[in-house]
């Protein structure tokens, strides 16, 4: 027997997938699954499927028979990967199945920004068309755009940003060459930025890396996307440069704590796009997410993983 455990519903698609070669050993859990049911399955898991569930070193030290975590997504903070690394087991992720549904998002919170189409659409509403005197709207093209984080997410979205006129500057601590003009570091990247939007995994090194000096350094008035994770930017910081006009507008699908409270002064600002941490979750990406998952568990339990797609390559030494 080969046990797999899906900790969250996915897309039928990878379901079935696994249940093809696997059958009833693919214990799936629905998404108000406790912990203690989760951790009485585990003691006989060969494999899990994970989606946003938190998996402590604590609970997968009681999968003995562990062979190979796959996340249904890239992001791996909600995985205890550095247990998985001491065990020598890989950690895979969904590398290319999201990039694109995430990339479009990114673009779309920049146009909602830029084009202040929140307070566009209140104003709208409320039939006070005066605001069309006053409206603050600029346009994409011609304008620089500094790309946090150049992995597969951050080309793509570059590649969109050139689509629209702009121009492409890079920055990443872990990538080698970068295929658009470098920024050299992130503080000349942010001085001459109109819009920054970050694209890199939260990290030990990343984790706070926008705090108040980072945004002071930002252009005045630029724009601020984040699609990749709530704790790379210090958000009472981030309130403040709203506050003074350091920046003009925050689009984000992510909170340092999800979901946010209610009275988050940041819900309360036409300055500020906020999404559901849904930038994935198309119908082509969550089943795109679903299936590439569901293939690197049959690859990891087959010993045919491929090294591209392991989140903790480096750390294995692959």
């Amino acid at each position: 027997m080969t046990r797999i455990v899906v900790t969250e519903p996915i897309h039928e698609d990878g379901i079935a997938l696994l249940r093809a070669q696997h059958g009833e050993d693919v214990l799936t859990f629905p998404a108000g699954a406790t912990d203690s049911e989760l951790a009485a399955a585990l003691p006989t898991a060969n494999a899990i499927l994970v989606r946003t569930r938190p998996l402590t070193a604590a609970l997968l030290d009681t999968a003995p028979d562990l062979q190979v975590i796959s996340k249904h997504g890239v992001g791996c903070d909600n995985i205890a990967v550095g247990s998985m690394t001491a065990r020598g087991l890989p950690v895979a992720i969904a590398a290319d199945a999201n990039a694109t549904s995430v990339a479009e998002h990114t673009l779309a919170l920049m146009l909602g920004c830029i084009k202040n189409l929140v307070e566009q659409n209140s104003r709208t509403r409320t039939g006070d068309w005066t605001y069309r005197q006053r409206l603050q709207s600029a346009e994409l093209s011609g304008k620089t755009v500094l790309v946090v984080g150049v992995g597969r997410i951050g080309k793509r979205v570059a590649r969109l940003c050139e689509a629209f006129g702009m121009r492409v500057i890079g920055y990443d601590p872990d990538a080698g060459t970068i295929p658009y003009e470098s920024a050299g570091s992130l503080e000349s990247g942010l001085a001459v930025a109109d819009i920054v939007t970050l694209h890199i995994p939260l990290s030990d090194n990343s984790r706070m890396m926008l705090t108040a000096p980072r945004l002071g350094q930002m252009k005045p008035g630029a724009i601020l996307i984040n699609c990749a994770r709530g704790g790379i930017v210090d958000e009472p910081a981030l309130l403040d440069a709203l506050n003074t006009g350091r920046l003009s507008a925050y689009g984000t699908d992510v909170f340092e704590t999800e979901p946010p409270s209610p009275d988050d002064p940041l819900l309360a600002r036409s300055d500020v796009i906020a999404t559901l941490h849904t930038a994935a979750m198309t119908a082509e990406g969550k089943r795109a997410m679903a299936i590439q998952a569901a293939e690197n568990v049959l690859a990891g339990l087959s010993g045919t993983l491929d090294p591209a797609v392991l989140f903790n390559r480096k750390e294995l030494g692959l």
